[in-house]
């Protein structure tokens, strides 16, 4: 999968530092495991849908000895055209119970190669998930924060917003869209990306949402034990329930071929559908 995961110049250059195990998912993970037990800080990249094939031994033989292997998540979310059999909308909620396990989600090329230095110097198991294709191409980040374990960057933070947003990952970008149509109907929002799927409520994050009339989440995943679900226990914890949250993600099912675009509007994730949904939530 050297050309599939973008791997091709690396394989070509550092031609002793580069392993094709073939389609062999949980060969790869558990000679990544031999590695780390030798010393070394191996990085894997597969498929978030291949992922599925070797969840015994990221258990097993990484995550239950703590190794520091770094596990790239290739093609997470929707992938539109790969097909059916390929759309990664599990991995966040497989990868969500693992005990010693981060799951870290990039908003943007920059962010990713963040969170790549974060993993090298990390020393446990670490999951780095990023979608198929590029960025947005009407969203532009012009702050990236140092990356810190489970802890969220505050990417808008309006006066007296009613609507708090919480993105992880590419839907981060999704989330500046939808509180840009909702500044056209006067709905300030304040903007978080969570980074890790196990996110932590610090002081700033407390503050904002005590304040919000409603919690939103948007993830690239299914809603069922990923960000949205997360987000929910934390706001019990911290007392917060009586905040209405409203989740926004793929069902709990299998999702058919089409683009990336047709598919997001068909399952309401496109910024006007999104928006819409706040807005009416808003007002009741």
């Amino acid at each position: 999968m050297a050309d599939g995961t973008g791997l091709s110049k690396f394989k070509k250059e550092f031609k002793n530092r580069f392993f094709d195990v073939g389609i062999a998912e949980q060969n790869a993970i558990t000679m990544c495991a031999g590695l780390a037990k030798a010393g070394m800080k191996p990085f894997v990249s597969i498929y978030s849908s291949f992922y599925q094939r070797c969840y015994d031994q990221v258990i097993s033989d990484i995550c239950l000895q703590n190794l520091p292997v770094i596990m790239c998540v290739d093609r997470a979310g929707i992938v539109g055209q790969d097909g059916e059999t390929h759309q990664g909308i599990f991995d966040l909620s497989f990868f969500n119970p693992i005990p010693n396990l981060t799951v870290a989600s990039p908003k943007d090329f920059i962010e990713l190669e963040q969170m790549l230095d974060f993993a090298n110097t990390y020393n446990k198991p670490i999951v780095i998930r990023y979608p198929r294709g590029g960025e947005s191409s009407s969203v532009k980040f012009d702050k990236h924060e140092e990356i810190i374990q489970n802890q969220v960057e505050i990417i808008q933070k309006e006066e007296n917003a009613p609507v708090t947003i919480i993105a992880l990952g590419k839907m981060v970008a999704r989330a500046i869209e939808v509180s840009n149509l909702l500044k056209e109907k006067d709905i300030n929002t304040n903007i978080i990306n969570a980074r890790f799927l196990n996110y932590d409520l610090n002081n700033d994050f407390i503050e904002l949402v005590k304040n919000s009339k409603l919690v939103v989440t948007i993830e690239d995943g299914i809603i069922t034990g990923g960000l949205g679900s997360n987000t929910q226990s934390l706001l019990i914890k911290n007392n917060l329930q009586k905040i209405p949250l409203k989740i926004f993600g793929y069902p709990q099912t299998f999702i058919q071929h089409g683009t990336v675009e047709q598919l997001e509007k068909h399952f309401k994730l496109d910024k006007n559908s999104i928006a819409q949904e706040i807005i009416a939530c808003y007002k009741d």
